[in-house]
């Protein structure tokens, strides 16, 4: 900001971020709270879903908070960098990064740990009531976190690996019967007494019938997300227990061949209902992306897990300020604007960019869906 503002002040700026006295979660609530007043406005409370995810950041040196050698999405690789895990509300396509904590302090612990952390002070402390959670393969494979998840009756849909054994019938946990003239130690440990099977070979053995063509919701550009899916409930085992728990196993696979799995807590729901809620998770990397490329989520330079707060605290705010500006636009207008389309008109108005206002909107009005019911309609609000 101080490279890109004229007449800035860096020290101010820095010391605004760095070493000034307000509270970053204080912020931070207050994001998330205005935010669901939104979705409440646009009747979407229904369609609320907070999703958990991890964003890393390319860091030299070793002085900063968190930095070390580990794995980093933004490069695709091990790499020497800085992670948060971070929470964030959605409801149609409106997307709201909420909450954030910096991964490898001494305080955080563990990044399922962290997780816990932000679903139990979104649902639990501030009291939002979201309809489930969401979250990629990294935290649906730990099982302690899902039986905790359903312990407390919250619903989710979590990615697994293909690896992951699952049992297609109820099973009990028995001490296995040593065999006459068996060699070793007779077992002392319980076990299942039914065979399990992998995640990847379950699905290799699905008939064409097994599965169902499904239109899913709106995409840009007036395309439809499609693929076949296929669900039926199954058990794992329950490490908080160590008894048989029910989960429901979805399966989807795109037109390019690609497969992806996840476990399903969400009594009463449809297969449709929960392939819908499956694809929720890309919004969040809609709004690493978006905050990434306009908002500077990735450009800062501080050391301290304190100033990281910071500036994503800022980063949530000005997402905050941008999604009540396209409602602003939608309830006076009956507009449908893209963050882009924000910025651009923010940038216009400011003489940033050589675009002319008339010209902006010419663009903006040709974009309009045509029907603007069926989208409405549908419960997704394409934004």
């Amino acid at each position: 900001m101080a490279m890109e503002l004229q007449e800035s002040n860096q020290q101010r700026l820095h010391h605004f971020i760095a070493q000034s006295k307000w509270n970053v979660r204080q912020v931070m609530d207050v994001v998330t709270l205005q935010f669901w007043k939104l979705i409440e406005s646009l009747g979407l409370t229904e369609d609320s879903c907070l999703i958990i995810d991890e964003a890393g950041n390319p860091k030299k040196g070793r002085h900063s908070a968190g930095v070390k050698r580990q794995y980093c999405g933004q490069v695709g690789k091990i790499e020497n960098c800085q992670v948060g895990v971070f929470g964030a509300l959605c409801a149609g396509s409106l997307v709201n990064l909420v909450q954030a904590s910096l991964f490898g302090t001494a305080t955080n612990g563990s990044k399922i740990e962290q997780a816990k952390s932000i679903i139990r002070h979104v649902m639990k402390e501030l009291k939002l009531p979201v309809r489930w959670i969401c979250f990629d393969a990294f935290y649906g494979r730990d099982a302690a976190l899902l039986a905790d998840l359903i312990k407390n009756d919250i619903e989710f849909v979590a990615d697994v690996q293909d690896n992951l054994q699952i049992w297609l019938e109820a099973f009990q946990m028995r001490i296995p019967v040593q065999q006459p003239g068996a060699r070793g130690r007779k077992s002392k440990l319980a076990k299942p007494n039914r065979p399990s099977v992998s995640i990847k070979a379950y699905a290799a053995s699905l008939l064409p019938t097994q599965w169902k063509f499904i239109t899913v919701r709106h995409q840009s550009g007036g395309k439809k997300l499609q693929a076949w899916f296929h669900s039926r409930d199954i058990y794992i085992l329950n490490p908080l227990t160590n008894r048989k728990q029910l989960v429901t196993l979805l399966i989807r696979e795109d037109k390019d061949g690609t497969i992806k799995y996840s476990f399903c807590h969400s009594p009463g729901c449809s297969l449709q209902e929960l392939a819908y809620r499956q694809c929720k998770r890309y919004f969040i990397e809609k709004a690493f992306r978006e905050g990434k490329k306009e908002l500077g989520l990735n450009e800062y330079q501080t050391r301290s897990e304190e100033s990281w707060l910071k500036h994503m605290a800022m980063i949530m705010l000005a997402q905050l300020f941008l999604n009540q500006e396209k409602i602003v636009h939608y309830e006076k207008e009956k507009l449908w604007l893209t963050t882009q389309d924000v910025l651009q008109t923010i940038k216009s108005s400011l003489h940033f960019v050589k675009r002319t206002i008339e010209d902006l909107l010419d663009y903006i009005l040709s974009k309009q869906p045509p029907d603007k019911r069926l989208v409405r309609n549908s419960l997704y609000l394409r934004m």
